[in-house]
């Protein structure tokens, strides 16, 4: 494991979190604002690329990418093998069934707006991807394994989440902060395999705007039964997938 490349990453990412979703919290609550405020919105979305703008200059101080044009060149390597993008759509799909059959759900947006969502969730979520799965992942199986460093991920992952629960108007002002950490260790794992198995950050770039898309799409509600079962589903096809792909596939 890469120390140095790790511990600047994190501290790049939580430094500026602090500073904009924490400013975000403090005008918030102090001045009665909410996330539909523009300054606010402006902040928050800032804080959101925390771990992008802390991958690319971590990557950069470590040599790991020569420039901003390499740095791109990583994250978008979209030629991958079929198999690759049959596990993103398997995940998805075990998140979405199950939470629809367990909560049940409503239809909201049309689903041919997809079309017009997916490329916005780039901004809202999947960015995040280039820095929890392109550096901090591997880097820690590096040094603990598969599962132990998934599970410090999502646990990372969940912290850094804290401040916007508080930031009024956010969809997570509603939600249960520790329901929310188990669908975090679900995504983490869901996530992890897919980096395993593509060696790649794209795809997970992709799964995380696909689960973050159609939330507006197939509206459910999330609850305790739901969460723990996506969870023990999600681990047990994890496991199975990285079985195959070392038996057959690499």
């Amino acid at each position: 494991m890469n120390k140095k490349l790790v511990k600047e990453f994190l501290i790049i990412t939580f430094v500026i979190m602090l500073i904009f979703w924490g400013g975000c919290v403090l005008i918030s609550q102090i001045f009665n604002l909410t996330i539909n405020n523009i300054f606010l919105r402006i902040m928050h979305m800032i804080g959101g690329f925390s771990p992008t703008i802390a991958s690319y200059i971590s990557l950069k101080r470590n040599d790991k990418v020569k420039n901003f044009k390499e740095w791109l060149k990583k994250i978008f390597d979209i030629k991958h093998n079929i198999w690759t993008y049959v596990v993103v759509i398997l995940f998805v799909s075990i998140y979405y069934v199950l939470g629809c059959a367990i909560n049940g759900f409503e239809f909201g947006t049309p689903i041919f707006m997809l079309i017009v969502i997916l490329p916005m969730m780039l901004f809202y979520g999947g960015n995040e991807e280039v820095g929890w799965r392109m550096i901090l992942q591997p880097e820690l199986e590096n040094r603990y394994g598969f599962n132990v460093a998934t599970i410090f991920t999502a646990i990372i992952w969940w912290l850094w989440h804290l401040p916007i629960f508080f930031i009024k108007g956010t969809a997570n002002a509603n939600m249960n902060y520790f329901l929310f950490g188990i669908m975090c260790l679900t995504l983490c794992y869901a996530l992890a395999t897919i980096r395993k198995v593509s060696k790649g950050v794209f795809p997970c770039i992709l799964t995380h705007c696909l689960i973050n898309g159609l939330s507006s799409i197939f509206v459910f509600n999330y609850s305790w039964l739901s969460c723990w079962i996506s969870l023990i589903v999600t681990i047990i096809v994890s496991m199975l997938i990285l079985n195959i792909n070392k038996r057959y596939i690499r």
